[in-house]
């Protein structure tokens, strides 16, 4: 009995052990394939998870069939591949500084019957780069002409090249110009910019910014100039001065390339001395004021000044008359009102029944206003009549006669005639009484 018991145990034993061995696990990974991507420079981390690995062994082989790593011993001799293992399951292949040459599939194997593998795919981007010595350098033209700008860039994936335009000032103001239109961001795309029929006003630092989604963005300004012959702007064409005097005669000029810039007098090139002395201002933007001093004003100074200005696209000259002022001064007409003159007019009311009384006729005052063109030959004085007094015929006739003829030099022509109208009927009124 006893051995038949110890038989019996034998066999449920035996039977324990086939069962565990029936239900042993194989090792497997935790995903089959999975995609990395990586940055260019950076360390790719290749995830290998296995599970119930027992006595099995791990292999990493690139694209290539290569085996790289014999569980966690590096094969093949580059310095940069290494498998970590932060947890006991984990198999991880680090490549640091990745190569772009390096994208490519890895695969990591389990030396099972059949053998298992977890693929990896490796991409690596690149971030964008300029290929300076395929791309524009600083470029001058000329007005009119036709300027190309280059920006050769490369990167995976491709870059998008977008196009800016500097058109901040010298003095950090933001300049627009109706000649040259377009916001600072003036292009989508493109690898080339060209500019037809450019003109002075295009004239500008030029960037093309370069960017495929993975940072940096890389940029390279462009600057463009445009030569143009001078243009000559004066501020006054006339300048009054005093004798004595020291004046300032100033042009502005726009030149690209600023070359010769003299001031004239009379035809004659001035240059600095005791009398004159010419400086020149940087307004920026290709611009500059000449200035041209004038020490003790004579009379000889005064006549006329040109301002030239030459570069080898051409000439420009304007000119600007200085004169002396105390003359013109002298000679402006000024409007005053003209003096008034009053005569004294004696006008006598005679009654044809008069018998008694001496000749006492009133004074009339009169004005002539000399500032109006009036023709007084022909104007009459307004008379107001007096009351009538009685006075003899004889004596007021004689009285009347004398008087108008020692007043005729102080009365205008039309008393004259008052006068001498007068006389004649004091002649027909004497023969009717005799």
């Amino acid at each position: 009995m006893e051995t038949l018991a110890l038989f019996l145990d034998f066999l449920l034993s035996m039977s324990f052990v086939k069962i565990v061995g029936a239900i042993t696990l194989e090792p497997s990974f935790d995903v089959p394939m999975v995609n990395v991507t990586v940055k260019e420079g950076t360390t790719a981390i290749l995830p290998c998870s296995v599970k119930f690995l027992g006595q099995h062994q791990v292999i990493w082989t690139d694209q290539w069939s290569t085996l790289l790593t014999f569980e966690d011993r590096r094969i093949i001799d580059d310095e940069r591949i290494s498998v970590e293992r932060p947890f006991t399951k984990d198999w991880n292949l680090h490549i640091r500084h990745v190569k772009y040459s390096d994208q490519g599939i890895y695969n990591c194997q389990i030396n099972t019957s059949p053998v298992k593998i977890k693929t990896v795919n490796l991409k690596v981007q690149v971030p964008a780069v300029i290929i300076h010595h395929l791309s524009s350098e600083d470029q001058t033209a000329k007005e009119g002409e036709t300027v190309t700008l280059v920006c050769n860039v490369t990167g995976i994936p491709m870059p998008t090249v977008t196009w800016y335009r500097h058109r901040s000032s010298e003095k950090g103001f933001e300049k627009e110009s109706e000649f040259c239109p377009g916001t600072n961001r003036i292009g989508v795309s493109g690898e080339v910019l060209i500019i037809h029929n450019v003109s002075r006003y295009c004239g500008d630092t030029y960037e093309c910014v370069a960017f495929n989604g993975v940072p940096p963005a890389v940029n390279k300004q462009i600057k463009v100039g445009v030569e143009f012959q001078p243009e000559v702007r004066l501020p006054n064409r006339r300048i009054g001065q005093i004798v004595g005097k020291e004046t300032i005669l100033e042009c502005i000029i726009t030149a690209f390339p600023q070359a010769v810039s003299v001031w004239l007098w009379e035809g004659t090139e001035l240059s600095n001395s005791r009398k004159y002395r010419i400086e020149i201002y940087d307004e920026g933007e290709h611009t500059i004021t000449l200035s041209l001093r004038i020490r003790a004003l004579e009379y000889s100074d005064f006549g006329r000044y040109s301002c030239m200005a030459s570069n080898p696209l051409g000439t420009d000259k304007e000119e600007m008359v200085l004169y002396d002022y105390t003359a013109h001064r002298s000679t402006t007409t000024t409007t005053t009102p003209a003096p008034v003159t009053t005569v004294n007019t004696r006008i006598v009311t005679l009654h044809p029944h008069a018998t008694q009384g001496p000749l006492n006729p009133p004074i009339i005052p009169y004005n002539y206003d000399k500032y109006e063109n009036t023709d007084f030959v022909t104007q009459r004085p307004r008379i107001t009549p007096f009351p009538s007094r009685p006075v003899h015929a004889g004596s007021a006739a004689k009285t009347l006669e004398s008087s108008m003829i020692d007043n005729c030099s102080l009365t205008a022509p039309s008393t004259y005639v008052i006068a001498i109208t007068f006389i004649f009927f004091h002649k027909v009124l004497r023969d009717m009484f005799q």
